[in-house]
């Protein structure tokens, strides 16, 4: 299913700009780990103290919750208490009313990245030093603004796709158990892969009479 002539997915940006987040997150986490282990290794077996052992495990942490959120919008993955695939069986209606929450959760991501610029300009400017090794506190509260940034950047681009799919081909969702079209919206996408209700009604039907008859 071609999205556009230039589908942005294709691009090298988007590759190297994924591979970044991927390095990053797996240093992040290598980095944090390693820490921890050589903390308790001098603590407990050299009876020794690594001083400030925490502020360089808070900085890399940072990093790494905030990249694995960009990572979860990249791949669309986020945990969602969604109820829709319950009560709404209409793929249209269903992925309309997800287009509208999407819209609402971009709205918010942009709202965050403006406090998140404020606080990353704040840093820059102010400059405060942690307690113990002096490590300036902007390094770990970037990693707010990178994070709000990249993540509605990854919202948008996955808005605009499902837009497209949802204009022409009348749905973008992937299609769950019970799913159907009406045959107004069927007769508009004949394309669509996604039986009628009437259609799913029938399949029931046809399942239940041949449960009784095994009986």
């Amino acid at each position: 299913m071609t999205i556009s002539k230039i589908d942005i997915t294709e691009t090298y940006f988007w590759k190297i700009l994924l591979v970044l987040v991927k390095y990053v997150m797996v240093l992040c986490s290598i980095a944090a780990t390693g820490v921890i282990i050589y903390s308790v290794v001098l603590r407990y077996i050299f009876k020794g103290n690594f001083y400030g052992s925490d502020e360089i495990i808070l900085m890399f942490a940072f990093w790494l919750y905030f990249m694995g959120a960009v990572y979860g919008s990249y791949e669309n993955s986020h945990i969602k208490a969604d109820l829709l695939n319950v009560y709404v069986k209409n793929i249209r209606i269903k992925d309309f009313i997800n287009l509208i929450a999407q819209v609402i959760m971009i709205v918010v991501n942009l709202i965050l990245i403006t406090w998140a610029w404020d606080y990353f300009m704040w840093g820059l400017e102010k400059m405060p030093l942690s307690t113990g090794l002096k490590i300036p506190l902007v390094i770990p509260q970037s990693a707010v603004f990178f994070g709000m940034l990249l993540m509605a950047f990854y919202h948008i681009v996955h808005f605009i796709r499902n837009i497209y799919r949802y204009i022409n081909f009348g749905y973008y969702s992937l299609p769950q158990d019970g799913d159907y079209m009406t045959a107004e919206t069927k007769a508009k996408f004949p394309q669509a892969d996604v039986p009628l209700k009437e259609e799913i009604k029938a399949m029931e039907d046809a399942e239940e009479k041949g449960e009784g008859g095994e009986r």
